[in-house]
This record gives C-alpha cells, sequence and structure tokens, in this order.
C-alpha cells in the first residue's frame, strides 16, 4: 500500500503518479517495468516515488487493488439490480470486465496482467489476498444474495458456491488473453460454463 506521504499529496499529484505506474506497467510486465520510466512521466525523482511506495511492487499491487474495490462495488450493484442473483450478477459484471478491457488504455494493463499470473496477482485481482480478507469481501456481499436461489445448506457451502463462481469468470478471463479471444467467444465460453455450473453435471 502507498505510504502516508502519497495520500497527503493533493488528487491530481497522486492521479498523475498513478497513470505513469499505470501506462508503464501496460508497457511491460511487473518485473520489466521500470521506476525510471515512472518517475520521468510525472516529472518527480527517484527518491520522492520511494515516499509514496516502498518500490513498484507496492505501486503495480495498489492499482490492482483498486481496480478489485471497483469491481467489487459494481458486483454489489449487479446483485442490487438483479434482485440477489448471483448468476445473473456475474454475467453483467464479467461482460464489463471484457468492456473494459477492450479499451486501449486497459488492454494492454490487464493482459500483462494475466499472462504473468502469480498466487499474489490472482489473490490480489478477486479479493482474497488472505482468508481473512476474502471472509470480508463474503460478508459484504452475502446480504445482497438470494440465498434461496442456491442449493447451500449453510453458511460454508455458499462460501464455497461463490468462491467457484468467481474462479468461473477468473480463469475464462486468462482464456481470454491467452488465446486471443473474441469478446462474444470469451461470452459465449463463460455463459456454458456457468449454465453447466448452475444445473449441474451429474445424471
Amino acid at each position: 500500500m502507498p505510504k502516508q506521504t502519497f495520500y497527503n499529496l493533493p488528487e491530481d499529484k497522486q492521479q498523475s503518479l498513478l497513470e505513469a505506474s499505470r501506462i508503464e506497467f501496460s508497457r511491460a510486465p511487473l518485473h520489466e517495468a521500470s521506476i525510471s520510466n515512472i518517475i520521468k512521466m510525472c516529472g518527480i525523482s527517484r527518491g520522492s516515488f520511494y515516499q509514496y511506495f516502498e518500490d513498484k511492487e507496492d505501486a503495480f499491487y495498489y492499482l490492482l487493488k483498486e481496480h478489485s474495490k471497483q469491481r467489487q462495488e459494481m458486483f454489489i450493484t449487479f446483485l442490487k439490480e438483479s434482485d440477489g442473483n448471483i448468476f445473473e450478477a456475474t454475467t453483467r459484471l464479467f461482460e464489463l470486465t471484457l468492456e473494459e478491457f477492450e479499451k486501449e488504455e486497459n488492454r494492454s494493463f490487464f493482459k500483462h496482467v494475466f499472462l504473468n499470473m502469480n498466487h499474489k496477482i490472482q489473490s490480489t485481482f478477486t479479493n482474497g489476498e488472505t482468508e481473512d480478507r476474502f471472509l470480508k469481501y463474503l460478508n459484504d456481499i452475502k446480504e445482497y444474495i438470494d440465498k434461496d436461489q442456491l442449493q447451500t445448506n449453510d453458511e460454508e457451502e455458499l462460501y464455497h458456491a461463490i468462491h467457484l463462481v468467481r474462479m468461473l469468470m477468473f480463469n475464462n478471463i486468462i482464456r481470454h488473453f491467452a488465446k486471443g479471444l473474441s469478446k462474444e467467444k470469451a461470452m459465449e465460453n463463460f455463459t456454458m460454463e456457468l449454465n453447466l455450473l448452475k444445473r449441474g453435471i451429474s445424471k
């Protein structure tokens, strides 16, 4: 997370630094990204950068966490609008995510994110960095889910049901980038797999 000195900056200075970081992480994956390029773009010294972030990883994961937070807020909005239907809300979130990835300013950044996946990136993107964090996420959204639409017997099963749906979406995003699928094909694959999950595959 950023240091307190980052939050003390005026909003426009914060955004300038974050935008420069996003551009650099769009140019190259995290392990190849350069702090020199970031500070050059936003016109600060290397020493100033380290006053705001511990290192480039700190800046990268902050950007990812902010995106994850926005996705969670949208998911809750979609749950409310769909009367707690987790499948409809997830489908809308997946479609919105694909639309975001089609924008030039987002596509390269997330392509590097998903094609250079590791456990920390996956956990940060899916709000599961720690067990406690995922439980908080679950508590934040479960009140908006219509549990009568799910064949879950208790909170533990609900926990795993939400995890399955999230991982289904996550894996389809990776496939979208790895195979260069069109938005339409990615939606088709996702919808088919989600429908299989909804009805079950056992006779």
